[in-house]
């Protein structure tokens, strides 16, 4: 029986290949770390393989343009806000959806995406994503103020887009301007100072075609 040398005994075992999800987690994560850290024009796939611990050919063959990356990456964390809450009131769902984004703005790895969503231009690749990607998700953000109107509780005649764009801006400010300044009793009295305006009053009734003015 032949006896294993010194050499071979003390040999550190092979790090186990990342496959699948375990992949995708690793090197987008990765990614959004270097887009934080040289940004989308100096990202390249030989130091995101490295930082994965990858072979640049695996990065390839999953996602063959630095667009593709940088799409998967920014989509990863758009994802992560929910966009159809369904708590049964209109507060209830931007409670949900704004304490998510509120965390999510707080958290250094998420900062880059932040920084390209500002920063997005049309006629730039990046920009045209982002800006592509922050559309798709607004329209299925209108779907929580669809229903509040159906459930009676919004004014028909409100702008869903003017009172997310307050709120989206707003919570942003706190986190990301004033350094994590929010918590969850100013996230609640954001929520309802805005809706004061353009929730209907109890006894207004339910779908009427106008506010009072």
């Amino acid at each position: 029986m032949r006896r294993r040398s010194t050499g071979e005994s003390t040999r550190p075992p092979r790090p186990k290949q990342l496959r699948g999800e375990n992949l995708t987690e690793k090197v987008l994560e990765v990614v959004l770390s270097e887009l934080d850290r040289v940004g989308h024009e100096k990202l390249a796939f030989e130091q995101v393989a490295a930082r994965a611990g990858v072979n640049k050919v695996t990065l390839y063959r999953h996602w063959p343009t630095k667009l593709e990356l940088i799409r998967a990456a920014v989509r990863r964390v758009a994802d992560e806000t929910p966009s159809r809450p369904d708590t049964g009131t209109l507060r209830g769902d931007l409670l949900v959806q704004l304490h998510s984004l509120r965390a999510n703005a707080r958290e250094p790895s998420r900062r880059a995406f932040f920084r390209l969503l500002f920063d997005a231009r049309p006629g730039d690749p990046v920009g045209e994503l982002v800006l592509e990607l922050r559309d798709e998700k607004d329209a299925e953000v209108m779907h929580i103020y669809e229903r509040a109107i159906e459930r009676g509780e919004l004014w028909p005649d409100a702008d869903p887009r003017l009172i997310h764009g307050v709120l989206f801006g707003a919570v942003l400010n706190f986190e990301l301007l004033h350094r994590g300044s929010s918590d969850e009793a100013r996230l609640e009295s954001l929520i309802d100072l805005v809706l004061a305006s353009v929730l209907i009053p109890p006894k207004a009734g339910k779908h009427p075609l106008t506010r009072r003015r």
